[in-house]
């Protein structure tokens, strides 16, 4: 019983204030996107020789399979295995 009158003692004192959690920091509103600057015209040019450049090597290496198909295989060549390397 002398438990239980301590206990309610203590817990009858006045507590002490909890300190509160410091709020969290707030981002910076995000801002609108800017509009294209002045170097845009010249990416776009550039993007589009890439692409021609790209269609051009495109044909030129379905153009050099085609011819790569066309070309008879060699019968009497030697395998890989017994070809003497190159002499410098």
């Amino acid at each position: 019983m002398a438990q239980q009158k301590a206990r309610r003692s203590a817990s009858s004192k006045k507590k002490k204030a909890t300190s509160r959690r410091a709020a969290p920091k707030r981002k910076a509103a995000r801002r609108p996107a800017r509009k294209a600057a002045p170097a845009a015209p010249a990416a776009n040019k550039r993007v589009t020789e890439l692409e021609a450049e790209n269609r051009r090597l495109r044909d030129e290496v379905s153009r050099l399979r085609a011819e790569l198909s066309e070309r008879p295989a060699a019968e009497e060549s030697m395998p890989p295995d017994e070809i003497p390397p190159p002499e410098f």
